[in-house]
């Protein structure tokens, strides 16, 4: 009897001690939780491909337990040596973002994390077609089938709905059900289309859909969900990012922006929808124009080729030609002198920022 007791008394902290290991989400004895098994449910990578993305590219993996993901495995063949590796750039419960490492092969993905979970997710797909370019040329159109938006710019997307009663379109994130903006609707059949933009501010990059609320579940209806990017890059032909650290923001020569190579007469376009700002012509900068968002951020272009397409006040939508590259001012070779100014703009209070982050975004979609 007595050793039964005494084994009663060992035993018991055991398994109060392996208890957390076993349940998800317990406290451990630090105070801190245990994450829940990573499981991953889709991918969508930046230009909008399901299970499929390009080297370089941002790719959003949505699931559950995601926050506790320290790296994730690209797994190519089957053996280890064509694997590739990449750490997550933000990370949530149930979404986490990373860049497509060079290298990586057509595979499953193993997610590592310490609460363990599926050891493999479904397949992803490695493209090697280049970035679909977007259409930003001709008046307002409605987005084609599998098409992604560039908010603010001439293409829509559209809901098709037929309402029983009087109700309400909403447009709402995939992700989150957040609603970004809504419209009453009458009963009766009707259409809704939206550009990706509240009061002329580019929603947050991520899918979203049109759908019909407030009716009886027989006739609610739904768009396909659209992957909405909240700009486009500014230079729409061959073009790099730079060719020194010279060309880059900062540095010992106080640059102020980022300068990016391309065949002179290259179109460029508004990267975001806004108003003209300032456009003029000046001896270092050349033929120059400033656009601003509804936030206050301004977008500055030098050395174009010409002067602006644009003049000062005018409403620009994003993707709508706005000059072409140039080396007009004081310039060495055909380029785009880039630069990014926090609210409330450039040279009206505002501060230039490092704009190479938010190219490399929009380059890897559009």
């Amino acid at each position: 009897m007595t050793y039964t007791r005494l084994f009663l008394v060992v035993l018991a902290p055991t398994v109060a001690l392996l208890a957390p290991a076993g349940a998800t989400g317990a406290p451990n004895a630090g105070g801190a939780t245990i994450p829940d098994p990573a499981r991953a449910t889709a991918a969508t990578c930046a230009s909008g491909e399901s299970w499929a993305c390009r080297h370089g590219q941002s790719l959003t993996v949505a699931g559950t337990g995601l926050d506790g993901v320290t790296r994730v495995v690209f797994l190519g063949g089957k053996n280890s040596k064509d694997d590739r590796t990449a750490t997550p750039t933000s990370a949530s419960p149930t979404a986490l973002a990373l860049t497509v490492p060079r290298g990586a092969r057509s595979g499953p993905l193993r997610l590592v994390s310490p609460a363990g979970g599926s050891g493999r997710t479904a397949r992803l797909r490695i493209l090697t077609t280049p970035v679909p370019q977007a259409d930003v040329t001709g008046g307002t159109t409605d987005l084609a089938p599998g098409e992604a938006l560039i908010a603010g710019s001439r293409k829509r997307m559209l809901l098709q709905y037929t309402a029983s009663v009087a109700g309400t379109v909403e447009a709402a994130r995939v992700d989150n059900g957040a609603v970004m903006r809504s419209w009453p609707v009458a009963a009766g059949p009707g259409e809704q289309r939206w550009d990706g933009t509240v009061d002329g501010a580019v929603v947050p990059e991520g899918r979203y859909v049109l759908r019909l609320a407030g009716q009886p579940t027989a006739s609610q209806a739904s768009s396909a969900a659209v992957q909405v990017h909240d700009a486009i890059f500014p230079i729409r032909g061959k073009h790099d990012l730079g060719q020194s650290a010279t060309n880059d923001f900062g540095g010992g020569r106080g640059h102020g922006g980022q300068d990016m190579f391309a065949r002179c007469g290259t179109p460029l376009v508004a990267a975001r929808p806004g108003t003209v700002q300032f456009e003029a012509v000046q001896s270092r900068a050349g033929n120059y124009v400033v656009l601003q968002d509804k936030t206050g951020r301004s977008y500055t272009y030098m050395h174009m080729r010409d002067r602006a397409l644009v003049k000062k006040g005018a409403r620009v939508r994003a993707g709508q030609r706005i000059g072409y590259v140039g080396q007009t001012g004081r310039a060495s070779g055909c380029h785009l002198h880039f630069e990014l100014w926090t609210a409330p703009g450039w040279y009206t209070g505002g501060e230039g920022i490092d704009p190479l982050p938010e190219l490399r975004r929009w380059d890897s979609f559009s």
